[in-house]
């Protein structure tokens, strides 16, 4: 018989990751910053949504308010433009 209970797996390791300015293209085809927000892997791999964003501070506070919401650690790897 098999104990299930007795077999604890450890869950991923899952943190908020904010990166960036990266270069973007506006409609008229000039270059314009973007900051990227993703939960991702220990190896910051994305595993959901990438939500690009072109103002710093929208992507500061949304990294900021997913990382407390989701209870997970923030990895800021971010400077304004």
């Amino acid at each position: 018989m098999n104990d299930l209970s007795s077999h604890h797996s450890t869950p991923a390791w899952r943190g908020v990751f904010f990166d960036g300015p990266q270069s973007d293209q506006d409609a008229e085809g000039d270059e314009i910053p973007v900051w990227v927000v993703y939960v991702g892997t220990e190896d910051a791999e994305p595993v959901g949504t990438i939500y690009h964003l072109h103002n710093f501070n929208d992507a500061a506070e949304l990294a900021q308010r997913m990382a407390v919401d989701r209870h997970l650690e923030l990895i800021n790897e971010a400077n304004p433009d």
